[in-house]
């Protein structure tokens, strides 16, 4: 691969020896790659600045190395620091929480622009006035829809059937799943008709008109329970983010 450039926001940094770090970014043109980065750590370092930090939204200069899928990162040049972000602790913490979250779920090389843009949109939004609870329920939504794997709402996620307002939400099943298949999933649960209509009014609307949508704090908190139950089952590692988010919220 010849020399590449695109904007990229950080996903995570891992320390390499002295000197170096690891980063993985998801780019706009390559999807998630990793890069290392010589010489930026130390006293000899070259200072990265705020481009090395986590969520930093950059544009990036990289290119292969021989026998492995770690590029070599020669520039990395800061476009927006989301510093309202930074000023706060639960947004801090929300905004960790959709970087590790993204990370989790794609593999490295698979591009998705728009994925891209649902994060630094999500970015946007949160260092804005909006509740950091809804920018991150926003977030997993149009996440898991983009990347395929949204719960089933429109029908039975067993059956295939019609739903009413008696169907419940099953994580096993990955959805909602009518009462005559109640007996498939004994853990699943009653979840409101304004809790999937919420689900999916943010799954169809484009993201500058969701991101004007309030949400009742019932809805909400049932949200939140569901999706994180859903996502837990879904994802293959625990969310180091998740414990830190529970740590805030208590104070």
């Amino acid at each position: 691969m010849p020399i590449q450039k695109s904007e990229a926001i950080v996903l995570r940094r891992q320390d390499l020896r002295e000197t170096s770090l690891i980063l993985t970014f998801y780019t706009k043109d390559f999807g998630k790659i990793k890069g290392i980065l010589r010489g930026v750590r130390g006293a000899r370092g070259v200072c990265g600045g705020g481009s090395l930090e986590i969520f930093a939204h950059d544009e990036i200069v990289f290119y292969d190395r021989k026998k492995s899928d770690i590029f070599t990162t020669s520039q990395c040049d800061l476009i927006e620091f989301f510093n309202p972000i930074r000023r706060s602790l639960e947004k801090l913490a929300y905004a960790a929480y959709m970087a590790e979250l993204l990370d989790s779920v794609t593999a490295l090389g698979d591009k998705n622009e728009r994925v891209f843009d649902l994060l630094l949109n999500s970015l946007k939004l949160l260092s804005g006035e909006a509740s950091s609870r809804r920018a991150a329920r926003i977030f997993e939504i149009k996440l898991l829809s983009l990347l395929g794997i949204m719960p089933t709402l429109e029908s039975c996620a067993n059956c295939g059937g019609k739903v009413d307002a008696s169907a419940k939400f099953s994580v096993l099943q990955g959805g909602l799943i009518c009462k005559n298949c109640f007996k498939s999933d004994e853990n699943a649960h009653t979840i409101m008709q304004g809790t999937v209509k919420f689900i999916e009014h943010i799954r169809a609307l484009p993201f500058e008109k969701v991101a004007r949508i309030k949400v009742a704090s019932a809805v909400g908190k049932e949200l939140e329970s569901a999706l994180r139950k859903f996502l837990d089952y879904h994802i293959e590692r625990r969310l180091k983010t998740l414990e830190f988010l529970r740590e805030i919220e208590k104070v």
